[in-house]
């Protein structure tokens, strides 16, 4: 290991977030810019390699004091070989070996991760799941993504696409979903399914105070729905307690498949705070069984946007220095 710090980059495809971390886990100088993923792969790699330099200068390090970066990206790709396969809303980004070719281009190493397990990660080493040894993080935004720590230990799977939560089944036959299934959970309790079955309730001739909002052209959202379920809104009620029955559902098939001792949720919708946390917590009650009280905590997580490259980061560490962060509980952080 040529450094003690290492940097971590959450690509996204309106923003990427990124940050350097000193040797004990601290994040000591972050920042963000605008992906422009509309201009095309070779600009945005070529704002990625500069953003680099003003990282390092940023926090008043060398090249010389990094011992690695870490990528967190969307969308389907292969940490053992370092490619993405294809990133939703980088139009262009289609099988690049990013790892070879930003290391190339940075002299730097590179690992890659699917920005939901290094958001799993991030909360494990320094967030909500500090302290634990088996935890399963769920991103609530546009769609759902996962996370799963088990042992210390980050879990890919043999193809690289473990915890893939948001795509498990939860309505046999149920909604389509762009990933060629039908009934995800994705498309159930995302933002974006909660204000997408909430307009289509209206199209069908369904009453709501939204109806307002959408016949003066603006295009409702789920913190939308969110408010009207507070305000006593029939449909929006309903469609609110559906995906917080199925976010429930789903952390019961969590605990009887991988029985973590703690359930995160993060994104956008946990800004309905309470509202969210609530029902899903009485709903799993309801759902779960009754032969062991083996039962998960459900909470949220508390890094928010700097999750997936703090994540991103202590796992360049890991790879690159074959170092670990302690947790308080006096347990090693590992990711294989």
């Amino acid at each position: 290991m040529s450094g003690k710090h290492t940097i971590g980059i959450d690509l996204g495809g309106t923003n990427v977030k990124a940050g350097v971390l000193d040797a004990a886990g601290k994040l000591i100088h972050r920042t963000a810019i605008e992906t422009q993923a509309g201009r095309g792969f070779d600009h945005v790699f070529g704002r990625l390699v500069r953003l680099v330099d003003e990282l390092v200068a940023g926090a008043g390090l060398h090249k010389t004091d990094i011992a690695g970066i870490g990528f967190g990206t969307p969308g389907p790709m292969s940490h053992a070989e370092g490619i993405i396969y294809g990133a939703p809303n980088l139009p262009g980004w289609v099988n690049i070996p990013l790892r070879s070719r930003f290391s190339a281009a940075t002299g730097l190493p590179v690992t890659l991760e699917n920005d939901a397990n290094a958001a799993a990660y991030g909360e494990f080493v320094a967030g909500a799941g500090r302290g634990t040894s088996d935890m399963v993080l769920l991103t609530l935004g546009t769609g759902i993504g996962g996370g799963i720590v088990m042992g210390g230990r980050l879990q890919r799977g043999k193809f690289d696409n473990a915890a893939e939560i948001g795509h498990t089944i939860v309505v046999a036959n149920g909604r389509a979903c762009p990933c060629g299934q039908r009934g995800c959970l994705e498309r159930y309790s995302s933002a974006n399914a909660v204000a997408e079955r909430l307009a289509e309730a209206l199209q069908d001739g369904e009453q709501s105070a939204l109806r307002e909002l959408v016949e003066r052209g603006r295009k409702v959202t789920s913190v939308d729905v969110a408010r009207a379920a507070k305000e006593g809104d029939a449909l929006a009620a309903r469609i609110w307690d559906e995906a917080c029955l199925f976010l429930a559902i789903a952390c019961v098939n969590i605990q009887h498949m991988v029985n973590p001792e703690l359930i995160l949720f993060t994104g956008g919708l946990i800004g309905a705070g309470a509202q969210l946390l609530e029902p899903v917590k009485s709903h799993f009650e309801r759902q779960v069984w009754r032969i062991s009280r083996d039962v998960p905590r459900i909470a949220f997580a508390t890094l928010g946007d700097d999750a997936g490259l703090i994540g991103a980061a202590a796992l360049a560490r890991l790879e690159h220095g074959g170092l670990q962060y302690a947790s308080p509980a006096g347990q090693s952080n590992a990711s294989r």
